[in-house]
């Protein structure tokens, strides 16, 4: 090689050395690899990092004999004393020497020489290489605990004040033994081996997310007991307002049901329970957890019956408006009948014998009390068929619009049965 080569080969393995330099530099200051160095991992992060660890091991010896045979380079050449033969042997020739214990444990094949000699380019693909191996197993880690950590925080300060809220509503220490080992049990599987919980679509959070549901409505539960202990009087007294005024809809939805049912035989189905009776009953049977001081059970029994308060009132109201619909049906049908007939006046066959047999048929079914929906419905559908065929035209409309705020009489329903 040419002095000229020898300067540039000497130049680039310069280069090289300074950007392995950067490298270790950015590794050694990286927080993740510096928690792993001083962690004690388990399981499958573990048996990564201890590969990770031999990829270490090697590349620091890797560049100190790279190191040395660069140094010995630079000063053949800056000395003037070295040969070209020497100087090229050393920078492009099998010059850097590595013994068997600069190959990782887990790959080392046998049987191994003692040592082997590489170039330098050799070198630094190696180093390269265990770089790249350490920072992947290192990004791994990091990413999963990105993810893992602040979950895991978050459930701690959940169980803390779980803790806390246990003591002022005196539920006993060991009621909450499960949710303690499993917070454990996941706490030490997210620090000590985070990369058991990647897998190919990312890293798998629903063991903490499950415990997260868990603390959560353990939470709940004493935050209710709490606030029973400090407004059990306040909050039992809301309760019972609230059942007062669902026991004025159920009232007004059960009356509803007994003038629907003189006017109309088809709502049998559409009952209306009345759930107040029982309701009363829960509330008076929450005095009894009260002296036995049972915050935690009467605040749980304050959320179920809020609930089943707020669901029968929903109930009630749905069913009051079936039943008021049913009303409307009939208006809606008796307004058509009326414009049907309305049109057969002016088309001249009102008084046609099959059209009169139709319309009286009709008319007796939606003014019949109680009035069958089903029945009525069919007649006026024979009704309007009738006057279609009698007036040779275009087919009717299928509906009349009625002002739904009407009264029965103003839509065609003046007899009030």
């Amino acid at each position: 090689m040419s002095w000229e080569g020898i300067d540039h080969a000497l130049d680039r393995v310069l280069g090289e050395a300074d950007r392995i330099s950067l490298d270790l530099a950015d590794l050694e200051r990286h927080g993740v690899y510096r928690l792993l160095q001083d962690a004690d991992p388990m399981g499958l992060t573990r048996f990564r990092w201890e590969r990770a660890d031999g990829h270490v091991r090697r590349l620091w010896r890797t560049r100190t004999i790279f190191d040395t045979v660069i140094d010995r380079a630079v000063r053949s050449r800056e000395s003037g004393g070295g040969s070209q033969t020497e100087l090229t042997h050393l920078l492009t020739g099998e010059s850097v020497e590595l013994s068997q214990a600069d190959t990782p444990p887990r790959e080392r094949g046998l049987p191994l020489p003692k040592a082997e000699n590489i170039t330098l380019a050799e070198a630094t693909a190696r180093m390269i290489a265990d770089h790249e191996a350490i920072t992947e197993v290192v990004s791994a880690v990091e990413t999963a605990w990105d993810a893992l950590y602040p979950r895991l925080g978050e459930l701690e300060a959940m169980w803390q004040e779980v803790g806390t809220l246990a003591d002022m509503v005196e539920v006993p220490e060991d009621e909450y033994e499960g949710l303690r080992e499993d917070l454990a049990r996941v706490g030490e599987t997210v620090r000590r081996d985070p990369l058991a919980l990647v897998t190919e679509k990312g890293v798998d959070t629903s063991a903490l997310d499950h415990l997260r549901a868990a603390l959560g409505q353990t939470r709940g539960e004493l935050r209710d007991a709490l606030r029973m202990r400090d407004s059990y009087t306040e909050n039992v007294g809301r309760l019972a307002s609230a059942i007062d005024d669902l026991d004025q809809v159920v009232r007004r939805a059960r009356e509803l049901r007994v003038r629907v049912m003189a006017k109309i035989s088809t709502p049998s189905a559409i009952e209306v329970p009345d759930p107040v009776p029982d309701l009363r009953e829960a509330v008076t049977r929450m005095d009894v957890l009260r002296s036995r001081r049972e915050w935690r059970g009467s605040g749980a029994r304050l959320g179920e019956l809020q609930r089943s308060v707020h669901e029968a009132g929903d109930d009630a109201r749905e069913r009051e408006r079936e039943l008021t619909g049913l009303l409307r049906r009939r208006a809606e049908l008796r307004g058509r009948l009326d414009a049907f007939r309305a049109r057969a006046v002016r088309l001249g066959v009102a008084e046609h014998e099959g059209l009169v047999e139709a319309y009286g048929r009709a008319h007796w079914e939606l003014w019949n009390a109680p009035c069958d929906l089903e029945a009525a419905t069919v007649a006026l559908s024979a009704y309007e068929g009738t006057l279609r065929r009698l007036s040779r035209t275009e087919p009717l409309p299928d509906r009349t619009r009625v002002d739904e705020g009407a009264s029965e009489v103003e839509n065609g329903g003046g007899v009030s049965r």
